[in-house]
This record gives C-alpha cells, sequence and structure tokens, in this order.
C-alpha cells in the first residue's frame, strides 16, 4: 500500500461510499474524504462519474446529482475527458490483451471503455499535469458483468498483457500505481496539516 497525499478515484470508489454496499472498506473511505476535507490530501476524479452515478446510488446522502457534485466542490478535483484524454483511451483498448488464465483463449477480456477513460485521465493527470506520487483507487477486480461484458480487471491489470508485447498505453498504466483505498493505521499526513495543495483546479 502506498500512502500518498495524491489519489485518483475510480467510480466504484465514489459508489460504494454513496450506497453503503458492500459495507467493507467504508471506514477507509471516510478516513481519506475527512483528510481531503482538511486538505491533508488531493482526490482527483473524471467527471465520467455524471454519468456512471445512477440517481438511485444517491437516495441515501444527497437524493441529487447536482447536490453531490456541489459537495465534491473544494473537496474533490474533477478532470474533464479531453480529447488528448478519449484518443489515448481509444489507443488503450486497441491493445490485444492475453488471459493469463488461458493463454490459448481467442477471445480474452477487453478493455471497458469506461475503465479505458478513468486509466487515461489518471495517467494524464500525472504526466501531463505533473502530479506526483498519484495513486489509482478502485475495487474492480474484474468480477462484476458490465455492458461489455466481463472486462479486463484494473487491480491486476499488468497480469492481462506480457511484458515486451506492451503498447506504449499500456505500459502508462502498468506504471500507475493502483490499489484498493485502504487507510494506513499509520498515517503520517495527519501530523502535517499543511500539505501542499494544488492552486486551482484543474478540471476547469
Amino acid at each position: 500500500m502506498i500512502d500518498s497525499e495524491h489519489l485518483f478515484w475510480d467510480s466504484c470508489v465514489f459508489i460504494r461510499w454513496l450506497t453503503g454496499v458492500p459495507d467493507e472498506h467504508l471506514g477507509d473511505l471516510d478516513d481519506y474524504i475527512d483528510d481531503a476535507k482538511n486538505r491533508r490530501r488531493t482526490i482527483y476524479y473524471s467527471t465520467l462519474i455524471y454519468t456512471e452515478i445512477r440517481p438511485r446510488y444517491l437516495t441515501k446522502k444527497y437524493g441529487t446529482i447536482r447536490k453531490f457534485i456541489d459537495d465534491l466542490t473544494g473537496t474533490f478535483y474533477p478532470i474533464d475527458p479531453n480529447p488528448n484524454i478519449l484518443i489515448a483511451a481509444g489507443e488503450l483498448k486497441d491493445a490485444r490483451a492475453v488471459n493469463p488464465g488461458d493463454p490459448k483463449d481467442k477471445n480474452p477480456r477487453e478493455i471497458g471503455t469506461p475503465d479505458a477513460v478513468h486509466l487515461m485521465t489518471a495517467t494524464f493527470a500525472r504526466d501531463a499535469l505533473k502530479i506526483p506520487n498519484l495513486v489509482f483507487h478502485t475495487f474492480d477486480n474484474g468480477k462484476g458483468i458490465t455492458w461489455e461484458g466481463r472486462c479486463i480487471p484494473l487491480l491486476t491489470f499488468e497480469r492481462w498483457f506480457p511484458a515486451g508485447k506492451r503498447t506504449k498505453r499500456v505500459e502508462e498504466v502498468c506504471s500507475l500505481p493502483r490499489e484498493k483505498p485502504l487507510y494506513p493505521q499509520t498515517n503520517l499526513l495527519r501530523i502535517q496539516p499543511n500539505a501542499q495543495q494544488p492552486d486551482a483546479n484543474p478540471g476547469e
């Protein structure tokens, strides 16, 4: 686990916090959000989450997506999927995977479209916006089924792309730390109230 000041949250992290389902790691998420509100950490996200967070996910805490967005302002930092990000996402999806459990599988899983956008937004934040030590938080371990079927899991992404056969975009993702949002038991940031924050919202 990497204890970084700079995090990028996948949509599934927001959805778990909003719905409380499953209830595992909700305390971790509360702690990360508390750090963000107290400016000990910066949490980035793609505005693509606005299409992935369905109204029924908001009923427990907010009621409407607009109230949710208003509450995020000043605590979380949105990044819009600009043309460069979307082009990179298409290039990432074009990479051919190899099923690590069955290398002879002629129809291995593919990278989901939303996943590609989130991953390329995170690498854009790290590389183009120069955000250091960025860690991608997700619960995606490939167990769910989407409209695209079963997609390549994000936590074990590199297993589906053997070294030496990876595209540039795949290499970018493989170099991006991807972890479940498990809050560190010993958090040095709690005793560093003046952790450096960005001067402006990179999504604006």
